[in-house]
């Protein structure tokens, strides 16, 4: 049976680490900096993947809805049960590396000038520390990965019903196995929102850095 347990620990934690930038954004607001442009991109490839689970998990969830989806969606079915969400996890996942480097090469100047030492501090965990947004390749997007290979035997498992045309059983196994996903699935949408509001202001706080440029308002 499919443990989503530990991925979803994985994305509320890294979820915490957005919530630390949230809250101090505002304070980011006094002084754009194009440092923003940078994050703003970074973010970017978080939601890339989180689009990838979040599509799989509906796609499979609709094999067991429609009454004939085992058969009209065999295509997802055989891809999942082959290891294409895997694929998908894996290709979609960012090079967060270059989150570690956005933080050490821009970010902390630009912290350092607006936020005071406790909310650098912050800040400095929620990029760099356990779990944090520089390591989403290595805890959130690992775990994610691991999670497509238990859904890739459990697919297998539904396969096999399929081949056997017992297709009450296949449909209840693939509606028992999304409803341990559901939580997960809940936690990444919320996570997204997160992102996307982010993602948008960091992008506007970049444009305002252009437009106010270090020495104040350009004419």
């Amino acid at each position: 049976m499919v443990d989503p347990l530990t991925a979803l620990g994985a994305v509320k934690t890294t979820d915490e680490a957005l919530g630390v930038v949230a809250r101090l954004i505002g304070k980011l607001r006094a002084r754009p900096d194009v440092a923003a442009l940078k994050l703003s991109m970074a973010l970017d490839e978080i939601l890339k993947s989180y689009a990838v689970v979040d599509s799989a998990f509906t796609s499979y969830a609709s094999l067991a809805i429609d009454p004939d989806g085992l058969t009209k969606s065999s295509r997802e079915l055989l891809s999942v049960a082959g290891g294409g969400l895997r694929v998908q996890v894996d290709q979609g996942r960012g090079d967060c590396y270059k989150i570690f480097l956005i933080y050490d090469n821009y970010l902390k100047k630009w912290f350092s000038k607006v936020l005071n030492r406790d909310e650098q501090r912050e800040m400095e965990r929620a990029f760099l520390g356990p779990g944090a947004l520089a390591d989403v390749d290595g805890t959130l997007f690992r775990q994610l990965g691991e999670l497509a290979d238990e859904l890739s035997s459990d697919a297998k498992l539904v396969l096999d019903l399929v081949f056997e045309e017992k297709y009450p059983q296949a449909r209840k196994r693939v509606w028992t196995t999304y409803q341990t996903l559901e939580p997960l699935q809940s936690a990444i949408v919320e996570s997204t929102r997160t992102l996307i509001t982010l993602k948008d202001e960091f992008g506007q706080l970049a444009r305002a850095s252009r437009l106010v440029g270090p020495r104040g308002p350009r004419r």
